[in-house]
């Protein structure tokens, strides 16, 4: 009897472990596999849409969506996920787009994605972030430069009524790297930098 008991406990358990549910800022050694990292209070919403930096004869647009419920293999987590168009002096340097409307390219696949919510202590530091804003920290991907190990970080900006919603996206290097050869460039082909962002 004990022994029946012990193997239904084992088993209530796994199940339960299995669907746990946790917010986005659980560390991932406290979860067990199959867990769901849920965005539990809609934080990535607001990210979602067309955002467009414009500065001369630079333009940078970049559109996210939020995925939920993604598999990655050991768990589910919701994603801001999302491509980009980079273009200088008339000139389309990069362009990503068409990869939003492509079923083969799905969840940390896109040239940007990623949950991780960067603490405003955190580099880039935000000194005017607020104790509990979030700010998302998503892989970066160019995909002519797949060797960068490159991130941006994205702040959603309050704005006053009646302004356009505007969010600032911080392309930084995460570390060195080894570049292929001498001759491999060793910046993305966009510039790092910070980006102010209206939604259009």
């Amino acid at each position: 009897m004990k022994k029946t008991l012990l193997i239904i406990m084992s088993i209530i358990f796994t199940i339960s472990c299995k669907g746990q549910t946790v917010s986005l800022t659980t560390p991932r050694y406290e979860v067990s596999q199959g867990a769901y990292f849920k965005d539990l209070d809609n934080d990535m919403n607001k990210f979602v849409g067309t955002w467009q930096y414009i500065n001369g004869n630079h333009t940078l647009t970049i559109v996210l969506q939020k995925k939920t419920y993604v598999y990655n293999g050991k768990y589910y987590e919701d994603l801001l996920v999302g491509e980009y168009r980079y273009e200088s002096n008339g000139v389309e340097i990069v362009n990503t787009l068409s990869n939003l409307i492509n079923p083969e390219i799905i969840g940390r696949e896109h040239e940007i994605s990623g949950r991780f919510i960067q603490p405003h202590n955190m580099y880039p530091i935000c000194n005017d972030c607020y104790p509990d804003e979030k700010r998302f920290m998503l892989n970066f991907h160019d995909s002519e430069r797949n060797y960068l190990s490159l991130s941006m970080v994205l702040r959603y900006l309050p704005q006053n009524t009646g302004e356009p919603e505007k969010m600032t996206a911080t392309l930084i290097s995460n570390h060195g790297v080894m570049i292929p050869n001498e001759n491999s460039p060793t910046e993305p082909r966009i510039p790092y930098g910070e980006y102010l962002m209206i939604k259009q």
